[in-house]
């Protein structure tokens, strides 16, 4: 099992198939009553994007809008969920390291409160799974970020190429992310 401390890389020995989870409870946004069953009742929609990096230029985007980063199966999202209802994790990406391009060294993990009226004070936490996705895979981390209601991004992990396999390390960090544009520089920053 990793650790999963921020800012400390940790090997991936083994994983040739990386899976990137996170999960997240919808909250009441703090009203009580009707009004507040009302907005858990409704969901959240966050998004988990993944940001392919070379030489810390972004490359590709795996996310809601496109599901196959690299058409080849290497960097996929599983769905998009709107609400947050899931049972586990509400949104997944797959990474299959063997299968990326060569050139690409950085994968960034971002959850954004992308879309018109979402917000992070609609939900009461995150929580980011790390699997073996391979045969027989299991959970090998899990990391509980901070959140910030005043952010709509938070930098979840990065798994950056190390020789021969990759590292992941936890990030945890706020951003703004409410474009296409800011999405790709926050991911940079972390390259």
């Amino acid at each position: 099992m990793l650790n999963m401390k921020k800012d400390q890389a940790e090997g991936l020995t083994g994983v040739s198939v990386l899976q990137v989870g996170v999960a997240w409870k919808t909250s009441g946004g703090g009203q009580k009553g009707l009004m507040g069953r009302l907005r858990r009742a409704v969901g959240t929609d966050l998004d988990l994007t993944a940001v392919a990096l070379a030489d810390g230029r972004p490359k590709r985007l795996c996310w809601f809008d496109n599901t196959d980063a690299f058409d080849n199966g290497s960097l996929i999202t599983l769905g998009d969920n709107r609400t947050g209802k899931a049972n586990g994790d509400d949104e997944t990406i797959i990474a299959r390291f063997n299968q990326l391009p060569t050139s690409i060294d950085t994968l960034v993990f971002i959850v954004t409160a992308f879309k018109d009226g979402v917000s992070f004070a609609n939900v009461e936490g995150v929580t980011l799974n790390v699997y073996d996705g391979g045969p027989g895979g299991q959970r090998i981390g899990q990391y509980m970020p901070d959140i910030d209601s005043r952010s709509d991004a938070c930098v979840m992990a990065k798994a950056v190429r190390a020789g021969d396999g990759w590292t992941i390390t936890v990030i945890n960090e706020m951003g703004r992310a409410s474009t296409r544009d800011q999405l790709l520089q926050l991911a940079k920053q972390y390259a």
